[in-house]
């Protein structure tokens, strides 16, 4: 239901509100209910939205991966920017484009074609590769089967651009399959071949004009033009032939999923392997990176970076050791960094696929086992707080946070700290894993949790270490006692058994069924007032005028008491705002604040919902004569 607010609105704004009402009432991530998915999948968002993440990937939490090929060969010894090497050693002024020059001789000569028989990786050992994948405590595994530059790494009846006809003449999916399930892996194959007709646009002025090659590089086209109807024929081949021949688990797309190909193919990609699984009783996932597409079908991935909050979806990291192909030069992760990061993306709802590039000889580099062996190490004392876990009912406690969310945000991360708190649970919901991201000097306070009740055999113990003594304070907050050592040097984990534990009040907006009102779903009503980002960060600016409103559709799934909160920055001066829904109207005064990016929480008080459904919420002024401008963060209504 939508309540009569008496508010006269633009016939303009009016349309949009009907058209996010579609949008609400639409069911976005309806894949994530538990629903039984039809006898055969069409090729249609409505059919595919039916499937629901599998299970098993729930559980796996940690996955590795490899990139690795004839790049490698190339970009081994080169500069920067690896993953583009066989587009930019045609771009001249470009470092790579000189050092391919250099090395291995003029473009109009030696071209990505003439690179390719170079890549003989005898030291290639897939017996131990998944060895190694195994004892790092990896449950999914395997390679990227095909990168943007359009070389498969398995033995393909679509193109002579493969391992098995070209050089080294082995089927390296093959072997990695049959490897990685021995050790009671799931096998995963990712592809990033739907950019390849992008990815070789700067070859075109050389070798790629070459009809002959076409193969390899696409046929000779105009830069910017749109892919054939051929090419996504051969994407979509390759993709089904990969999954006919190796079975994979998960299948995982890059970018040019949704960049390159159209949606017809993005639905018959989807529906052709949901219904493999369908007919071979296999519980399947397709991961992807596209929010667009997530709203439909898929598990949600972020390229180096996460979501900054507790969702009720899994969603998928991907990231790396170092750089996503070997190169000597290269910087590399700490153990401890990737296993913070690992521990926040579980306690988040999610899992990591953790890349590591081999050499161009075929071993990986020590660096790069030395850092998935230590992951290992950590995972045997501490793997049962993240295996087979689902998240609290919040993420976490403490002061570091994310300054963004989603991919190429991992930048920004800051050291954690012992005060860094994350939880997981078991699957009943009896364990909860208390995990200090840092070694703690004094006793700890769990803050966000309230103790009912404890049981006569409730305890704390520290895996790897034992029993610790904790205490029960006046606030029904837990403090534990933590032992003078420290067991192990990462993270560390509590668990806690036989306690009855609620969520404190002061915490309910972390919940993830507390309802977000950001910025890019409100409607904004005024000439001037908008949108805008700092540091990749949304928020609603320029309200200057104290007769511009804001608008948002707000869902609401249960009948009850809402409080409610809004971010906001008022650099100028104090003012003051109203929200009004269902009928009321709260107001709250917003502070100065130390500029426009600093902004602070600001409380409105109840919110009474009388039954569920779709509220029109208003954000304005409470006091246009004596309007300051504020900038909007978000607003936030959590049930009490």
């Amino acid at each position: 239901m939508i309540n009569n607010m008496k508010i006269a609105f633009p016939k303009s704004f009016l349309i949009v509100l009907m058209l996010l009402v579609a949008g609400l009432m639409g069911g976005a991530h309806t894949l994530h209910e538990s629903i039984t998915g039809p006898k055969r999948y069409e090729s249609t968002w409505e059919s595919l939205a039916k499937h629901t993440d599998p299970e098993w990937f729930r559980d796996a939490k940690f996955g590795i991966y490899t990139h690795w090929g004839p790049v490698t060969v190339g970009a081994e010894d080169g500069p920067g920017g690896v993953q583009w090497y066989g587009r930019n050693m045609y771009v001249p002024k470009s470092p790579t484009f000189e050092y391919h020059k250099k090395r291995f001789g003029d473009q109009n000569k030696v071209g990505y074609k003439d690179v390719i028989p170079l890549f003989n990786p005898k030291k290639f050992d897939a017996e131990a590769w998944a060895e190694l994948f195994a004892a790092a405590g990896a449950k999914f595994a395997g390679p990227v089967v095909i990168h943007h530059d359009n070389y498969a790494m398995w033995d393909s009846a679509f193109t002579k651009w493969d391992s098995m006809d070209q050089s080294p003449k082995r089927d390296f999916t093959a072997e990695l399959e049959k490897a990685i399930r021995k050790r009671d892996m799931k096998f995963i194959a990712t592809f990033h071949h739907a950019f390849a007709w992008r990815y070789f646009e700067p070859a075109l002025k050389y070798d790629a004009a070459d009809g002959r090659y076409a193969g390899l590089y696409c046929r000779p086209r105009k830069p910017g033009s749109p892919p054939t109807k051929k090419y996504m024929d051969k994407w979509l081949g390759m993709v089904n032939e990969v999954v006919e021949k190796y079975q994979p688990d998960l299948t995982w797309f890059d970018f040019g999923l949704s960049s390159v190909i159209t949606p017809k193919y993005q639905m018959r990609m989807f529906a052709d392997y949901y219904n493999w699984a369908q007919k071979n009783g296999r519980k399947v996932g397709v991961a992807h990176k596209h929010r667009s597409i997530h709203e439909h079908t898929g598990i949600l991935d972020f390229e180096r970076g996460r979501e900054d909050r507790l969702t009720p979806y899994p969603w998928l990291t991907d990231t790396s050791v170092g750089p996503w192909f070997h190169q000597k030069s290269s910087s590399f992760k700490t153990v401890n960094e990737l296993v913070d990061v690992f521990v926040d993306i579980v306690s988040k709802n999610g899992c990591m696929l953790l890349n590591v590039g081999p050499q161009a000889d075929g071993a990986i580099p020590d660096k790069g086992k030395k850092i998935l062996l230590g992951i290992g190490e950590w995972m045997k004392t501490n793997g049962q707080a993240m295996y087979n876990t689902r998240p609290w009912k919040i993420y976490g406690q403490g002061p570091t946070k994310q300054d963004k969310r989603g991919g190429f945000s991992e930048n920004k991360d800051k050291p954690y700290t012992s005060q860094d708190i994350r939880f997981t649970q078991s699957k009943d919901g009896k364990t909860i894993y208390v995990i200090l991201l840092d070694w703690p000097e004094q006793e700890v306070t769990i803050n966000s949790m309230k103790v009912d009740a404890a049981n006569p055999n409730a305890r704390i113990e520290l895996l790897g270490g034992g029993k610790v003594t904790y205490k029960v304070n006046a606030q029904k907050q837990l403090v534990i006692q933590p032992p003078a050592q420290c067991s192990g040097e990462h993270a560390f984990v509590f668990k806690l058994t036989g306690f009855d534990i609620s969520l404190q009040d002061s915490v309910r907006f972390e919940r993830p069924e507390a309802v977000l009102l950001a910025p890019d779903k409100a409607t904004l009503e005024g000439k001037k007032i908008q949108t805008q980002a700092n540091e990749g960060r949304l928020n609603i600016g320029f309200w200057d005028n104290p007769n511009e409103r804001i608008h948002w559709l707000v869902k609401i799934d249960a009948p009850g008491q809402y409080s409610a909160r809004g971010e906001f920055s008022s650099a100028t001066g104090t003012s003051s705002l109203k929200v009004s829904a269902a009928g009321q109207t709260l107001s709250a005064e917003v502070p100065k604040t130390n500029g426009w990016f600093k902004p602070q929480f600001v409380s409105f008080g109840t919110l009474k919902f009388t039954k569920a459904g779709v509220y029109h919420l208003v954000l304005q002024p409470y006091d246009p004569a004596n309007w300051r401008a504020v900038n909007v963060y978000q607003l936030q209504l959590a049930q009490k």
